[in-house]
């Protein structure tokens, strides 16, 4: 018994020692050289944009309670209070869980999304199309994320640095004017980038209607704050892109119901 033990222990010591003396050589097909000049990295860090999307703004009810409560669409059952916070606005502060991470997952994808398009005249070993597209992706991405924020927070803060760069540790709200300028910018930009069918085929990717949809969805939201764009209001924008999507869905890959009851 005693040396059925001892024989063991003597493996286990073996062994242990043969995972040291091991040298370990990885290579990871999607992360390149880990430089984000290198093309893969850099594409690779793109996908990360994407997170909030089916990590949590359609995926939990955290982003339902924040878009859609406070209206009279929704009551609590049997009158109960305990989602008077986002339901009635009643207590309701920075700390509260829903609005907290939906906050807080927005400004971490820009962030992301920021080193994208930044970092991408730097990037080597790709095609200049593919850099092109996906530098595309993420404005339209970004776009979206700052109307959300906008939607959601109002004048919220404009962050287009890239990750590593100094933070800003007295950051200032900027104007709705000015999110909406940018808004506007990213995603007017992502439409001229994008092509009509997502990148390597993945359709769970933003496209050229993608960024219309959301730039006239951007416009309708900002006309709503009174905002014009070279004195023009921006309802009449939403409209002349709205009527260029519904009118042209075929040449941007797009489909429309033929009724509401659809």
């Amino acid at each position: 018994m005693m040396n059925n033990i001892f024989c063991h222990l003597l493996a286990g010591k073996a062994l242990s020692m043969s995972c040291y003396a091991c040298s370990l050589n990885e290579y990871n097909p999607s992360a390149g050289n880990a430089n984000i000049s290198s093309f893969d990295t850099w594409s690779g860090l793109l996908v990360q944009c994407y997170t909030p999307l089916y990590d949590q703004l359609f995926s939990a009810s955290d982003f339902l309670f924040v878009s859609e409560a406070g209206t009279d669409l929704w009551l609590s059952h049997n009158d109960n209070d305990n989602t008077k916070e986002l339901f009635y606005y009643e207590s309701l502060t920075t700390s509260t869980n829903a609005t907290n991470k939906l906050f807080k997952q927005a400004y971490s994808v820009i962030t992301t999304c920021n080193s994208i398009i930044n970092g991408a005249p730097e990037v080597q070993g790709g095609d200049t199309a593919d850099i092109k597209d996906q530098v595309g992706e993420a404005k339209c991405l970004r776009g979206n994320d700052y109307q959300l924020l906008a939607t959601d927070y109002g004048p919220v803060t404009l962050n287009l640095q890239s990750i590593g760069a100094t933070p800003d540790l007295t950051p200032k709200r900027n104007t709705i004017g000015e999110i909406y300028t940018q808004i506007v910018k990213d995603l007017t930009e992502a439409s001229q980038e994008l092509g009509t069918t997502p990148y390597d085929g993945i359709v769970s990717r933003v496209t050229k209607k993608t960024a219309l949809g959301l730039l006239a969805r951007a416009y309708a939201q900002g006309a709503g704050e009174g905002l014009k764009e070279n004195g023009v209001s921006y309802w009449q924008r939403a409209k002349e892109v709205s009527e260029d999507l519904i009118n042209n869905a075929a040449s941007y890959n797009a489909a429309l119901y033929d009724s509401v009851a659809e």
